[in-house]
């Protein structure tokens, strides 16, 4: 790969951006935040601030030619004209934003620094510790009050919190999430508890779809403007999904590399490969919070997971695509198939990453496959001892006065807690079992599906790997199909319809970004380059360079659809009709869930789901015979 270091010399000028010219930072991380910004009587009368990167924020704040109280107040005014309904946020405590915003003003009032950020506000997930607000999971026994005890809080914050702190960032609140972090979808059945609720987040651009999970709350409230950037959490893919489905940027960085302080800072769904991962609708903005968040100077092993220690370093460097050598496994997506709504936005995107002069190197990845199911024989068994054990570590170092038990038995989606208590009990029958495949998997297993793909870079002499983050299009809420048809005409359950498993196993280091383009039915499309571990780097510069080829992705409509209304969903055991097959067909399946809305809705494609009404069969086709992606 041709690369060249890039210059030093600061010179983002925001002037040029807000009167619509292309100028792009020559530095990356904290340095973009040296330059100068606009004369306050230069900046347009109009400017959507919520629109802003939030780079472009940053210099605004720090110019002081907007206050951050101003700037959050815009963030708030947008989330009350109709985006409450997306269900963004777990925990948004108003009162405590705009004293911490007016604290940042009040600060530089003072004459004292408030850089680097000067204020810019961070959505997170709730799963990471943030002191002063709860950490919920979005699960009940989480949620103060179920907990039976005063002292539900976190006594502190994640590092990595405070960091973000330290440069004079603020919480704008904690983002809802898939239950326990356990989901790819971010659908929870809607109830109000004593000290909260807990519902379902819906996309930014369709609130009938899917958010991605399980950092859905992370996902839809950067991708619907209403927080610059946000925090996520990845385990198999829980920062890419929403990323990828809500139009932005998701990164999964080498585990170690930022500090959560594992078991104390996160409640883990997998201690052995979970990592707070970050997002942002701009590659800038991801530079710009990864450069807060990491921790460039240290080695990781992630703890004990990556084979052979790595640097954090994650310098940025310009990277000539004309020649640069991409992989394309063919079990992720290129020969296995992918729906037909998204192959047109993967075609277009290959073809301006080829006339940039990418060189695609396809090749057979069935040996990714062979070795991790090889090694993941004793899988169940590991995750019946790391699934309960997770959650109980967590809650001994917090010495919380709840017990993983009674965590699992308040439970609020049924299926999930059915596997979570029939883990548990599985663990306590035969602990000694679990805890021997666990430990087998974590010695010889999870490194050997490492070597495989670290082999691979070599023996293809590429860069990194490129493939969707979906096969499919972000699917319904309602009438959603346990199984879905790709275009080959090959049948798939929906819970296989992404790639984002494997290569989490494996350890690596991955970075999802939008295409720019929609597909068939309107959602946004996304794709993922994945590197070794210590590749953050490089995969932070490729996606800088990508995203100069590519098309910018507008924003969603506003208001959202679900202006006027407010979702519920009802969890609601599958039925399926198989007609001589083990696969029944999309027309003969029942949804696990029913979305309905509340009140009238200020959107038309809202009116077949009515104000009280459920629907309950899956009639969503998936194949509609377009052309293969072309490679």
């Amino acid at each position: 790969m041709a690369r060249t270091s890039m210059s030093s010399t600061p010179a983002f000028v925001f002037l040029a951006y807000l009167a619509g010219c292309a100028v792009q930072p020559a530095s990356a991380g904290r340095e973009m935040l040296q330059a100068a910004a606009p004369a306050a009587s230069l900046m347009p009368a109009k400017t959507d601030l919520t629109e802003l990167t939030a780079t472009a924020a940053v210099a605004l704040l720090c110019s002081r030619n907007i206050t951050t109280v101003v700037y959050v107040q815009a963030l708030l005014d947008r989330l009350d004209a109709g985006w409450s309904c997306i269900n963004s946020f777990q925990t948004l405590n108003r009162t405590k934003l705009m004293a911490d915003a007016a604290a940042i003003d009040a600060k530089a009032a003072s004459g004292q620094s408030i850089e680097p950020l000067c204020g810019l506000p961070l959505a997170v997930k709730d799963s990471i510790d943030v002191l002063g607000y709860p950490t919920t999971a979005s699960t009940p026994a989480l949620l103060k009050g179920i907990v039976n005890t005063a002292d539900a809080y976190p006594t502190s914050s994640a590092p990595l919190i405070n960091s973000y702190l330290a440069a004079n960032g603020i919480i704008m609140g904690k983002a809802a999430l898939d239950e326990l972090q356990d989901g790819g979808n971010s659908v929870n059945p809607t109830n109000q508890y004593e000290y909260g609720l807990i519902t379902t987040m819906l996309n930014a651009y369709n609130q009938t779809r899917i958010a991605g999970g399980s950092s859905g709350g992370s996902g839809n409230s950067v991708g619907a403007r209403v927080a610059p950037l946000s925090l996520c959490e990845d385990t198999g893919g829980s920062c890419r999904m929403p990323a990828s489905a809500n139009g932005i940027y998701g990164f999964r960085p080498s585990l170690g590399c930022y500090n959560f302080s594992t078991g104390m800072g996160l409640v883990p769904a997998e201690f052995t490969r979970d990592t707070v991962g970050s997002m942002a609708r701009d590659i800038d903005d991801l530079i710009l919070l990864d450069s807060i968040v990491r921790m460039p100077n240290i080695t990781s092993t992630g703890h004990g997971m990556i084979p052979e220690p790595v640097s954090c370093a994650a310098p940025i460097t310009n990277i000539n695509l004309n020649g640069t050598r991409i992989g394309l496994p063919s079990t992720f997506g290129w020969v296995t198939g992918m729906s037909g709504e998204i192959v047109p936005a993967v075609n277009a995107t290959i073809n301006a990453l080829k006339a940039a002069g990418v060189v695609f190197v396809p090749f057979d990845s069935g040996d990714f496959t062979d070795v991790a199911n090889i090694a993941w024989a004793g899988g169940p068994e590991s995750d019946n001892y790391m699934e309960p054990e997770s959650t109980a570590r967590y809650l001994w170092l917090h010495n919380y006065n709840v017990t993983v038990t009674e965590v699992f038995e308040a439970i609020n989606r049924p299926d999930l807690r059915s596997q979570m208590m029939a883990s548990l009990q599985l663990n306590a029958n035969s602990a000694a079992g679990d805890f021997d495949a666990f430990v087998e998997f974590l010695q010889y297993g999870r490194p050997a599906i490492g070597a495989q793909w670290a082999l691979a870079y070599k023996a293809h002499n590429v860069s990194a790997f490129l493939y969707p983050v979906f096969a499919i299009s972000p699917r319904e809420v309602d009438g959603y199909n346990p199984y879905v048809e790709l275009q080959n005409g090959t049948f798939i359950p929906a819970q296989s319809a992404k790639f984002c498993s494997q290569d989490a196993q494996a350890t690596q280091t991955i970075l999802a970004f939008p295409t720019g383009h929609f597909s068939t039915d309107g959602l946004p499309v996304g794709m993922q380059f994945s590197g070794p571990p210590g590749a953050d780097g490089l995969l932070l510069s490729l996606a800088k360079a990508v995203s100069t080829v590519l098309p910018t992705l507008p924003a969603p409509a506003s208001p959202p659809g679900c202006t006027g209304c407010t979702a519920n969903v009802a969890f609601n055991p599958a039925t399926f009709t198989q007609v001589g097959t083990s696969i029944p067909m999309s027309n003969q399946t029942y949804t696990n869930f029913h979305l309905t809305f509340n009140g009238t809705c200020n959107s038309p494609s809202l009116t077949s789901y009515g104000q009280n009404g459920v629907f309950g069969i899956g009639s969503h086709g998936f194949s509609n015979g377009l052309t293969t992606v072309a490679i």
